[in-house]
């Protein structure tokens, strides 16, 4: 099962519990067949935490009456038996189960409810203020102390993580943070002024653009004649050409003159050689490529009749709009006569240092380009000695990588065989677990099968119990009815409920009151009333037509200056924008001057870089021939040189494999301390178990018998009073024939012989059950010894209960 359906089962399992008519171990087990539940270890839990749960029943009562008082508005009396499961878990088996698996079972849960019970228990102040009393009244305090406390304390470190989460997940606010908030003054909202969505014109349809292949300009097509030789015809034409000028030139030979020599001319056309100006070719390829990718509308038409069209229309503008415009107008009115007046106080103007800050701002961005270039060129020298380094590491990374493959291969080896030897050993502990299980299903079968008699008896016991419950209720439910039908009856009898209503008095209950009337004067009132609410109606709509006409012309108005302040900006506004223009064609120019110049100073270094580089390899070509020649000379004691090196690298190889021999024995060694340790633990550990079981059985066992004989000797008492009560009103009823016998003896003869005879039946058959009765219980020699001693003890009691 899952976590989520396992603590739904054991709070139904819980729920369903009846102490009076069943055992704990006959419910759980009629419970899980009930559920049909499969797995052995979810019957295991269940168990456990339902007899957790009625074990520690009043340790749970307190937990849960303290979370209930603290936190009442933040839980649910719902709740209860969730709280109940979850307060055993935590507080009992937290350690046992370990945090992970814990983890899972709180996260199945409800975020807020998870959140208010861990933040409860998992809190020092609580367990110390709240609990520890109430624990001490049930518990000795040094378990308090050093049990349930102190388990609750170590695990608050791990526990804060998922308290955290869950505050996360369940958006909750300390106590702190809500007064925090309640603490501040909320601000007014204040109404935002939003534009009207007007309709907008349609967008001209654009013609579906074209795909544009960006190409590198340096790179030449790729020939077809590649693909496919005589595809279209180029091997043939090639063919062709040469066949030609071979005719041509045995007819100029054969003319036996001299060859016309012509003076070889310049191009017309300057070429730049490739690899040189790499930006220059860049951007005119760049430029013949936007030429032919330049879009061209589908209608090309001159624009300027509709541009001067739509200059003339006018827009008609509602009252939102004309008054936001107005507005607009005004506060700009406002600060133009601010500046005057502030001109006319200080006698000076703010343009000249308006002027002078647009000049240092040009200033700086024209230095600002300067410097963008300069880092332009500053990352291209940088990439080429990134370039050459990189080529560099290359060489060092293949001189080591020799070496670094041949460590790792024997590392592989190394561990390859400890995986070998690790893998023998745990094949043997599963071996020996294996072993050991299988003495564990026999014991648990023949436990169950003794739970299941005890059961099957038990369950005998009940359900004749249960019938005879049912007839006393039966009885009473009868007499119930009869009182009832006679209340019904009693309600059926007719009743006088009539009010006559006079409209010109007063009712009683409002007569004490000063504004009490009747209902004609409150008719007459309301006529009144209705005739003086029309009157200020009229009124009102008489103000309400006046306002509108001065509004309407004050908006009218206000859209006429509109209109003249509209026309005066237009012509303003070509006159900037025409300014506009001049001033980027200047910015364009001094961009492109800049860049250029860049350009020239980047290929000056690089010239400069290339020629440094071509001197330093001519240099290090002639040292490597110099060092050549000397290692001719040395070359007579370089074998002797190489021979001693060799020993020494294979002595240091073996004084490195003597150490790594002796680690490795040295941590085997440990690992085999530790393993034996291990067993000695878990064999310590099961040896507890076994015996903290066995004392729970026979514990369990001597409890099941005092009860046992308990409710037997319940159970005869109550026989024993019933039989007798059955007696009695047998021997009242056989007095009460015997006098209607004697009052009429030939009437009643034959009736009496009939009782007599079904009388001596029912004795027999009263004895037969008895005797089959007692033949079941002898099952084994205590229970029936303490049957006959309850049988015995309920006897003498029916003897001693007084007559009636």
């Amino acid at each position: 099962m899952k976590p989520d359906e396992l603590i739904e089962q054991c709070i139904a399992c819980y729920k369903a519990f009846q102490p009076n008519k069943m055992t704990i171990d006959s419910h759980i087990e009629v419970f899980l067949a009930s559920i049909d539940c499969a797995d052995e270890g979810d019957e295991v839990f269940i168990k456990q935490v339902v007899y957790g749960c009625i074990r520690f029943k009043k340790l749970n009562k307190i937990n849960l009456t303290a979370l209930y008082f603290k936190h009442g508005t933040e839980v649910s009396r719902e709740d209860y038996h969730l709280y109940m499961v979850f307060s055993y878990i935590t507080i009992m088996r937290l350690e046992d189960m370990g945090v992970p698996v814990f983890r899972k079972f709180v996260f199945t849960q409800d975020y807020q409810k998870m959140f208010v019970w861990l933040s409860f228990i998992f809190n020092t102040q609580t367990l110390n203020k709240w609990m520890k009393e109430e624990w001490c009244r049930i518990f000795d305090e040094q378990f308090v102390e050093d049990e349930l406390i102190a388990r609750l304390i170590r695990n608050i470190p791990e526990m804060s993580e998922i308290i955290e989460r869950l505050r996360e997940l369940a958006s909750t606010k300390e106590a702190d943070d809500v007064a925090s908030e309640e603490g501040q003054k909320k601000k007014i909202q204040t109404t935002k002024v939003e534009a009207f969505k007007l309709s907008k014109a349609r967008p001209r349809a654009i013609p579906e653009p074209f795909a544009i292949m960006l190409e590198n300009p340096y790179k030449k097509p790729i020939p077809k004649s590649l693909h496919a030789p005589d595809g279209d015809g180029t091997i043939k034409r090639v063919e062709e050409a040469r066949q030609q000028a071979k005719e041509e030139s045995i007819k100029k030979l054969a003319k036996a003159k001299g060859p016309d020599l012509e003076v070889a001319k310049l191009s017309s056309i300057k070429e730049v050689r490739k690899g040189k100006y790499k930006e220059a070719l860049a951007e005119e390829a760049e430029r013949e490529m936007e030429e032919k990718t330049r879009y061209i509308p589908a209608n090309p038409k001159d624009p300027t009749p509709v541009l001067r069209a739509a200059d003339k229309t006018s827009v008609r503008l509602n009252t939102a709009a004309v008054l936001r415009e107005d507005a607009l107008l005004r506060k700009k009115q406002e600060e133009e006569a601010a500046l005057i007046k502030k001109y006319e106080s200080e006698l000076r103007d703010d343009s000249e240092y308006y002027e002078w800050q647009a000049k240092m701002r040009e200033l700086d961005e024209r230095k600002r380009l300067e410097g963008v270039e300069q880092r332009r060129i500053q990352m291209l020298l940088t990439d080429e000695n990134a370039k050459e380094a990189r080529i560099q590491n290359e060489r060092d990374n293949h001189r080591f990588a020799g070496e670094m493959r041949r460590e790792s291969k024997a590392i592989r080896a190394l561990a390859k065989t400890e995986q070998e030897e690790v893998l023998m050993q745990r094949q043997k502990l599963v071996e020996d677990i294996k072993e050991s299980e299988k003495n564990v299903l026999p014991a648990m079968e023949a436990v169950i099968e003794k739970k299941m008699q005890m059961g099957m008896e038990l369950r005998d016991e009940m359900s004749r119990l249960q019938e005879e419950n049912k007839k006393r209720m039966a009885a009473e439910e009868e007499r119930r009815m009869d009182i009832v039908r006679q209340i019904k009856a009693l309600e059926c009898l007719p009743a006088d409920r009539a009010a006559h209503f006079d409209p010109t008095t007063l009712s009683d209950d409002s007569k004490h009151l000063l504004e009490a009337m009747s209902m004609a004067e409150l008719a007459e009132r309301l006529a009144i009333e209705k005739d003086k609410a029309l009157q200020r109606e009229q009124e009102k709509r008489n103000e309400i037509v006046q306002s509108k006409q001065e509004r309407e012309m004050d908006l009218m108005s206000r859209v006429e200056q509109i209109r003249r302040i509209r026309e005066m900006r237009q012509q303003d506004a070509k006159e900037q924008r025409r300014r506009q223009q001049e001033k980027e064609a200047q910015e364009k120019a001094i961009k492109w001057r800049i860049r250029q110049e860049a350009q020239v100073e980047l290929q000056a270094k690089m010239e400069e870089r290339r020629k440094l580089r071509l001197d330093e390899e001519d240099k290090l070509r002639e040292e490597m021939r110099q060092i050549e020649i000397k290692k001719q000379f040395l070359a007579a004691g370089a074998a002797q040189v190489e021979e001693k090196k060799f020993k020494e690298l294979e002595a240091g190889a073996e004084r490195k494999l003597h150490d790594l021999q002796a680690r490795e024995r040295r941590e085997h060694q440990k690992a085999l301390e530790a393993i034996r340790e291990d067993v000695k633990n878990r064999n310590t550990v099961k040896k507890k178990k076994a015996e903290a079981k066995d004392k729970f059985k026979k514990d369990f066992e001597d409890r099941f018998e005092e009860d046992m004989a308990a409710m037997v000797d319940d159970f005869g008492t109550s026989h024993a009073e019933k039989r007798k009560t059955v007696s009695i009103t047998r021997d009242f009823e056989s007095a009460l024939q015997d006098k209607k016998v004697v009052a009429d003896p030939n009437k009643h003869l034959v009736n009496v012989r009939s009782v007599s005879t079904a009388r001596s039946i029912r004795d027999a058959q009263l004895t037969t059950a008895e005797s089959m009765r007692s033949r079941k219980l002898t099952g084994t020699a205590k229970t029936a010894s303490v049957r006959q001693e309850v049988s015995m003890r309920a006897t003498s009691r029916g003897a001693q209960l007084p007559l009636r």
